[in-house]
């Protein structure tokens, strides 16, 4: 076919005329194009970003609604017929060949496809596209199908004079006279040279508007239009999204400061449970955790009752309703068999079931030395609780002894767990003197014999003695049935219901019968000895009235009568603390001897405290608890006054005595723990503080430590602030 207006000749399929460029009448070109645009470049790096730029542009690119697509010219071509979208917004996809063609005279089948295919074709121009053949012969191509209206050159370096191929900057026109000659052409461009890159978005809008075929200006003011919408919804998107957000926020911190809210006071409760039973440094780890950091932390609400718990387990202030506070606990790997304390020494030292012997500091609870001491070593056929005892000798000894089998004395250095001296096969019980606290009286006995010899505590050097024959073996061996006078020249032994009086000067030895029930303990002041002696050993039956008398007699004369005897009856008591009932027969024990102006005998008996006067036996004061007592001692001695302190058996701790004003009201001195109480023992710190130690049978490894405190009233009742509180607790923790 030629060309109706130069009559060239056409190539197949051909919509203008290659050599003068008229458009030639419509042939029926497809409706529908495969693609939107054909991007013809020069495979170099430079050329291949600008190509992956417009393909990119294209293909993600969405008309706006309503843009005005540009009419078909008067001539009936198809120059100017829009490219129907491939969906409802989109321009279709870009072909892009990305391979480089090899030498051939002709473009491959599938390029010359494409071309027919493509609404437009786009000419990347650098000065490099000049030299390709193939870019040259793809716009050739192009322009016999297509013509030249549909073709787009995209400017990626350099000017256009260098870089637009010559084939498009003329083309064939008629010039006045009708004659056809090639004349200027000012191909349509759009510049993506780096150094123009602020109107990148600009020029990719052109080649977006020239491929869809609509009018650029119509384009970009719709494309504005399109953008405030974008950026109003965006902020209204925005604006409710922050507010559904503070929304959801605001609820979750509700319910996050809800949940916290529950959490502290849920370990406020558990703190002061713990606290309840005896767990002190447990109960300020909880209590802590229920609170803030410090008054400045927002990231824990700061709960009233988790303040006022961690207040309570610190023991700042007083409380009226318990006035004994729990100090620390010590845990030992077996069963508590003996502890001991010692406040010259402040150290206390406890005795497993293991044979450990461990030794604490009494003030901070730490371990300071602990070991396996020889007459422990030998566990078989031996029974802890009743073979194995420890006793202070003094600040700076303390025997460990094995009372069966093989036996064995050993005094250790409490503080340093240096091993003093050592006595083997030896079975023995042990006597301070209260003025010499260096040397101390051995009591050694065998089954056909006794002796008591003196021995420095730290050294174990021996000085004489004395030592007697005995008819049968002791059926009770405790440390309350022998003592020694302040001199350390006379020591005496309860055997049985007879007095055993040792000269440790002459050796002499004498048995005097002077009870006729068992003597169960004996304490001496000056030449006055005080017993107490009951039947139950003889199987008194009646737990309830069990008989038990106290005498008073002169050392220097054991064959006459006592100065005086009380006669009285007393009960063994049973715990109902939660777990096992536990029984506990509270033998009848002289607990101390108190020097005014007239002595006086600290007795208890079962549940029975009494104040006996050592010269006329008559009762100064009498006091029945609810449950046996387990262990008194006198404390807050001041001139003719003083107070006792007492533990008992179902876990109640109290101080008594008319004699002294705060204790003149029992009542607000009573503190109880959820505890049956085993065995306890009272004394005082370095500062006069009462304290005690006790064990449990719900807790046999664990020995407790608790303080008084007494409540002086509401002007005694200090404010403390958050940090104040949380201060001392860490001082609490780092010192206990």
């Amino acid at each position: 076919m030629d060309c109706p207006s130069c009559h060239s000749k056409l190539p197949d399929g051909a919509v203008s005329c290659p050599r003068c460029g008229k458009p030639l009448p419509d042939r029926g070109e497809p409706a529908d194009f495969t693609y939107a645009a054909f991007i013809s470049y020069r495979h170099l790096p430079r050329d291949t970003e600008v190509a992956q730029q417009v393909q990119k542009a294209i293909e993600t690119y969405h008309l706006p609604r309503g843009v005005v697509a540009e009419q078909p010219d008067d001539s009936g071509g198809s120059a100017a017929r829009p490219i129907r979208p491939k969906t409802r917004s989109t321009l279709g996809k870009c072909f892009r060949d990305e391979d480089e063609l090899a030498a051939s005279p002709s473009l491959p089948d599938s390029i010359q496809k494409a071309l027919a295919q493509s609404r437009s074709l786009i000419v990347v121009c650098s000065p490099e596209t000049q030299e390709s053949i193939w870019v040259q012969r793809e716009i050739e191509t192009f322009l016999a199908l297509h013509g030249r209206e549909r073709i787009i050159c995209v400017l990626a370096a350099d000017s256009p004079e260098e870089s637009i191929p010559p084939i498009l900057k003329t083309r064939m026109m008629p010039d006045a006279a009708g004659i056809m000659r090639e004349m200027p052409a000012e191909p349509l461009a759009a510049d993506l040279r780096p150094e123009s890159k602020d109107k990148h978005k600009t020029e990719l809008l052109r080649i977006i508007a020239a491929v869809a075929g609509c009018n650029y200006d119509d384009l970009r003011r719709r494309e504005r239009s399109r953008r405030h919408k974008r950026t109003a919804l965006a902020f209204a998107t925005a604006t409710l999204i922050a507010t559904i957000t503070g929304l959801l926020a605001f609820q979750l911190h509700q319910t996050s400061e809800a949940a916290l809210v529950a959490e502290s006071k849920s370990l406020a409760a558990q703190a002061l449970d713990q606290y309840a039973y005896g767990e002190h440094l447990q109960a300020i780890e909880t209590a802590i955790r229920a609170l803030p950091t410090s008054e400045n932390d927002q990231s824990r609400p700061l709960v009233p009752e988790a303040q006022a718990a961690l207040e309570k387990v610190l023991g700042l202030n007083p409380d009226p309703n318990q006035p004994w506070v729990p100090l620390y606990l010590l845990d030992t790997e077996g069963d508590i068999v003996s502890f001991v304390y010692n406040h010259e020494g402040n150290w206390i030292a406890i005795l497993d079931s293991t044979g450990a012997l461990s030794t604490y500091d009494a003030r901070t609870s730490s371990l300071v030395a602990s070991g396996v001491p020889e007459p422990f070593e030998n566990k078989k056929q031996v029974n802890p609780q009743q073979d194995w005892f420890i006793s202070s000798l003094s600040p700076s000894a303390l025997l460990a002894a094995n009372r069966t089998t093989t036996g064995g004395i050993v005094a250790y250095d409490p503080l340093s767990g240096k091993r003093l001296w050592g006595r083997d096969s030896t079975y023995a019980l042990a006597a301070n003197s209260t003025v010499d606290a260096s040397k101390f009286a051995l009591l050694a006995y065998g089954t056909t014999s006794l002796a008591t010899l003196i021995i420095k505590a730290e050294t174990g050097e021996l000085a004489p003695g004395a030592e007697t024959r005995i008819a049968q073996f002791p059926r009770f061996m405790n440390s309350d049935t022998f003592c020694v006078n302040d001199s350390l020249s006379t020591a005496y032994f309860a055997l049985e219901n007879s007095l055993v009086t040792f000269d440790l000067k002459t050796g002499a030895c004498q048995q005097t019968v002077v009870s006729e029930m068992p003597i169960l303990s004996i304490q001496l002041s000056e030449d006055i000895l005080v017993l107490t002696a009951s039947s139950f050993a003889e199987g008194e039956t009646d737990s309830n009235h069990i008989p038990f008398s106290v005498c008073a007699l002169n050392v220097n004369a054991l064959d006459e009568e006592p100065l005086w005897t009380l006669h009285d009856t007393y009960s063994a008591t049973v715990s109902t603390k939660p777990g096992e009932p536990t029984p506990f027969n509270g033998i009848p024990q002289i607990r101390s001897i108190l020097h005014y102006d007239q002595g006086v005998a600290i007795l208890t008996a079962g549940k029975k405290l009494l104040a006996v006067d050592l010269e006329s036996g008559d009762v100064a004061y009498s006091h029945e608890s609810n449950s046996s007592i387990v262990d008194a001692s006198p404390c807050f001695e001041d001139e003719n006054r003083y107070a006792i302190s007492l533990v008992l058996s179902n876990g109640q701790f109290n101080i008594v005595s008319p004699l002294f004003e705060i204790t003149s009201n029992s009542d607000g001195c009573i503190t109880d723990i959820p505890y049956a109480i085993t065995g306890a023992t009272l004394g005082q710190d370095e500062y006069g503080n009462v304290i005690a130690f006790f064990c449990t049978p719900d807790k046999p490894n664990r020995l407790f430590c608790y303080m008084y405190k007494p409540y002086y009233g509401e002007d005694f009742i200090e404010d403390f602030s958050l940090d104040e509180l949380l201060s001392y607790a860490h001082e609490a923790l780092e010192y206990l």
